[in-house]
């Protein structure tokens, strides 16, 4: 640990270290970033972990029945992503990605907006699937305020199949494209800054979910730089006959309905060969403690234990947007019309 005697006292010991794989990797990662000189360092002697990581199933199957075992899962709503915590500490968070693809499977469209996570640093492996195409950019610079058109300078597009690992920088814009069938990838993340305090402060349990309440409350007070909270103004981007369009309000996707995030979520469990993990939903649904839709889990359990192929489903309104889901086509003529373009060599990520 830090030798700041701050640090020691508000340090909180994680409470997600459930799993036998997920408490081994979880340690290790812990003793990386409490020792490590830097976070950028941090990251790159996390790297040998990740790829561990992506080559153990154990540790998969333990990840999603944590998830299943939590409470509130059977009644979740979802994201175009099913997004699975596996540990949130004051050093970093560490999520299953887990993308499903496009219903004609087209892999030539973006999942989302060109867009960067300002402070924060990635490191992502893929470890099921075939994996997607992903892009990443310089941070976008302006080149006309009042149309808010931008230059995304493009440093490299690469594929990133089952074992790769990539590192995205801190303000570094990037893009995965919808891959052709179900890929799962554990994301790395933290801020670029030597954890303090104020990581601590921000992982009280009072203020998880309150993010934007204290990032309002904090430019009020003008306490945003102390906080070290985010106030770039834009952090996503789409191409356009012009070139860039920044958006200064985040778009995001709406929740879809909880039928279709069931369907996803038993997509995930049969094709990463976890069958097996229907017992804690069936003693969920014994309990009576969730299961709003019981009708389409007890269908979906009978799906898995006859071996009948499910479908992961996107809902209405998670594809299909001009802003997310243009295609490579669009997104070259837009590199296109900038006198600064080039084209990159695709190199090997981190």
């Amino acid at each position: 640990m830090p030798g700041n005697s701050v640090e020691r006292r508000l340090y909180f010991p994680s409470k997600t270290m459930t799993g036998t794989r997920i408490k081994k990797y979880v340690t290790t990662l812990n003793e990386i970033f409490k020792s490590a000189p830097s976070k950028h360092e941090a990251h790159y002697r996390s790297g040998a972990v990740l790829a561990e990581m992506s080559g153990d199933s154990e540790f998969l199957t333990q990840v999603l029945a944590k998830h299943l075992s939590s409470p509130g899962t059977l009644d979740s709503r979802h994201y175009p992503v099913v997004s699975i915590d596996i540990e949130l500490n004051s050093y970093y968070g560490l999520v299953a990605n887990c993308w499903i693809p496009l219903p004609g499977r087209e892999t030539d469209i973006a999942t989302k907006p060109i867009h960067h996570h300002g402070t924060m640093l990635l490191t992502t492996v893929t470890a099921y699937g075939p994996g997607y195409e992903h892009w990443t950019f310089q941070l976008p610079a302006r080149l006309d305020e009042e149309h808010d058109l931008f230059s995304a300078r493009l440093i490299e597009h690469a594929p990133h199949p089952l074992s790769h690992r990539a590192f995205v920088d801190a303000f570094v814009a990037h893009l995965p494209f919808f891959p052709p069938s179900l890929t799962i990838t554990f994301a790395l993340w933290s801020n670029r800054t030597r954890t303090s305090w104020k990581d601590h402060l921000k992982r009280l349990p009072i203020l998880r979910g309150n993010e934007a309440r204290l990032r309002d409350l904090a430019v009020g007070l003008k306490l945003a730089g102390a906080l070290d909270l985010k106030l770039v103004e834009y952090f996503d981007f789409y191409p356009t006959c012009d070139g860039f369009k920044g958006m200064k309000t985040r778009q995001e996707y709406e929740l879809g309905p909880n039928e279709n995030y069931l369907f996803s979520l038993f997509h995930v469990i049969q094709q990463t060969g976890n069958e097996k993990l229907a017992k804690i939903v069936e003693e969920k649904l014994s309990k009576g403690t969730e299961g709003d839709n019981r009708q389409v889990v007890q269908g979906l359990l009978e799906d898995l234990h006859h071996g009948r192929l499910i479908e992961g489903r996107l809902s209405e309104g998670h594809y299909g947007l001009p802003h997310a889901n243009f295609t490579r086509t669009q997104l070259l003529s837009a590199l296109a019309q900038q006198e600064n373009f080039r084209q990159a060599e695709t190199v090997p990520g981190v």
